[in-house]
């Protein structure tokens, strides 16, 4: 590794805990700092252009449902980023649970981590049930070969909309450090 690699592997595994900025794209690019994910819009990206509830803006009590991380900052090396999908409405959920979108920003915008493979399934979510993923898991139905390293993701997933006859897509916030 040489010396550019490891300042830039160092600041980045700080960025969200010191605030460090990192050059990592090379000179002549600007700094990158990581946003606050409070300042992020619902939904974070402008490829989605249908019904969202956040995790960053959701108001938990009177939201119908609503997917909640784990943590929102968790150190990449060591922990771990369970999803938790809420059901406070009194209908039945019913939805593919495999299904997922994962995007990842970098300074270009939101990338997404390409499906790969998606599987097929059906998931009951009762009212007042939840149900949790890992983040691992998350990545493993889309793409078992993705690598994820440190910085902000979204995972979104579609659920029938329980105010309504459309659907919603449940999106979690988080940043991997």
């Amino acid at each position: 590794m040489n010396r550019r690699e490891l300042l830039v592997a160092t600041c980045a595994s700080m960025a969200g805990l010191a605030g460090c900025s990192s050059d990592a794209t090379g000179p002549g690019t600007s700094t990158i700092t990581p946003t606050p994910l409070s300042k992020y819009d619902c939904p974070p990206h402008d490829s989605y252009s249908g019904a969202a509830v956040c995790s960053h803006t959701v108001e938990t009590g009177s939201a119908s449902a609503y997917l909640l991380p784990s943590q929102t900052t968790v150190d990449a090396s060591t922990g771990t980023v369970e999803l938790t999908l809420h059901n406070k409405s009194s209908t039945e959920l019913e939805f593919n649970p495999y299904q997922w979108s994962i995007l990842k920003r970098s300074s270009a915008g939101w990338n997404p981590i390409e499906t790969r493979s998606s599987g097929n399934g059906q998931l009951t979510l009762s009212p007042g049930e939840t149900h949790t993923w890992t983040f691992g898991e998350v990545v493993d139905f889309i793409d078992e070969e993705a690598t994820v390293d440190t910085g902000t993701y979204i995972a979104g997933i579609d659920i029938p909309n329980p105010d309504g006859s459309d659907w919603i897509r449940c999106i979690a916030l988080f940043r991997l450090v």
